[in-house]
This record gives structure tokens, C-alpha cells and sequence, in this order.
């Protein structure tokens, strides 16, 4: 249990020396000071990953500002099933890619110049020839999903995987550096892509 009284100071020694779990109770009971202390932990470690998806320093303020709203307006919500960190970064992930749905769905804008002529120009503005950071994101954790079902596959099925997909070699040539029959290739890929594909549908 968190005791003494922080006062103004949300980083009295009291604070500082608590376990996670005591400051999420006292938060949950209403002691702000213990969520700010959690905020103080987590924030740098928050703002590293919504700034790496929203690619701006000014949205990622504003993202981890939000977040870190939500999260307290939300504590009643919040279940030990997971740890604080976790719950609170699905939020911060949760609320980046919510930034980025609506610049995605943001009509294109522009401004308008005045020419010596007293003609009016609108001016476009360009538009981002950077690949979209939500896809890039999304993308990037299919990838670890699926490279981490991978390696949960039996040795002899994962191997081939490995050998067939990874290296991009002929199906025959991965049989053979086995030793098996293509058949039997043929087999184990099979049974292979349905443990991934039931892995995948799963996690």
C-alpha cells in the first residue's frame, strides 16, 4: 500500500518507491498522484512508439496527451489481466491509428495566392509521397505475427516453410535438400499452412 501524503509533490519518495500494482489500486480509488506517478514511468516509452506511427512531434504530444486522458477516465475499466503498461499502450496505439484514419480521410486542401495581376491562384498542397505509417504499421506486426506462428510449427514442417517461402527455392529442391518426396512436401505444406492459418485466426 502507497502511505504518507504526497502533497504538491507527485513525486514524493512514497510514490517513486511503489509497486505498480499499489499505484494502480490508489489510482483506481481515486488518488491522482498515483496515476501521475504511472504516467511519469511510461510516458517517454509511449510517446517513442505513437511519434514512430504518426511521424510528427506535435501530433505525438497531442496523442500521448489523449491517451493518458483516456486511461484515467477510464480506470474503473482497467482488469489485471494485463499489465498497466500493455493496457495503456493498446491505447496509445489505438489512438495514433485513429490519427491517421482521419488524416487518410481528410479531403485534399490548399490556399490561395493573389498574383500581381489581382488574379486568384489556389495552391494544392503536395501530397505525402512517404508510404501510409498505419499500413507500414499494420504490415509490420502481420509480419511478427506470422513469423512468430512459424516458429511454433513442429521442426519438420517448419523447416520447410523456412526453406520454401523464406529462401523462395522450388519446392522440389527444398524436398530434395530433405531428403523427403515431393508428395511428401507437398503434404507437409499443407498441414503447415493450416496450423498458420489457424495460429493467425487465433492470436
Amino acid at each position: 500500500m502507497i502511505r504518507g501524503s504526497a502533497q504538491s509533490d507527485h513525486r514524493a519518495p512514497c510514490y517513486e518507491a511503489a509497486c505498480e500494482a499499489d499505484l494502480m489500486e490508489a489510482a483506481k480509488g481515486g488518488d491522482q498522484h498515483a496515476f501521475m506517478e504511472l504516467c511519469h514511468r511510461h510516458s517517454p516509452m509511449l510517446k517513442r512508439r505513437i511519434a514512430w506511427i504518426v511521424r510528427n512531434c506535435e501530433d505525438a504530444e497531442d496523442v500521448l496527451q489523449d491517451t493518458l486522458a483516456r486511461a484515467f477516465s477510464n480506470l474503473a475499466g482497467f482488469r489485471a489481466q494485463c499489465s498497466f503498461r500493455t493496457w495503456i499502450m493498446t491505447i496509445a496505439i489505438n489512438n495514433s491509428l485513429m490519427l491517421l484514419r482521419k488524416r487518410r480521410n481528410r479531403p485534399e486542401t490548399g490556399f490561395g495566392l493573389i498574383t500581381a495581376e489581382g488574379k486568384g491562384v489556389e495552391i494544392l498542397q503536395a501530397s505525402d509521397p512517404n508510404p501510409n505509417p498505419e499500413k507500414l504499421y499494420e504490415k509490420r506486426q502481420v509480419s511478427r505475427r506470422l513469423s512468430l506462428a512459424v516458429s511454433l510449427l513442429p521442426p519438420d514442417l517448419r523447416l520447410l516453410v523456412e526453406r520454401y517461402h523464406q529462401d523462395e527455392i522450388r519446392l522440389v529442391d527444398a524436398a530434395s535438400a530433405m531428403g523427403i518426396t515431393v508428395a511428401a512436401a507437398k503434404s507437409r505444406l499443407s498441414r503447415a499452412r493450416k496450423k498458420l492459418r489457424r495460429s493467425l485466426e487465433n492470436s
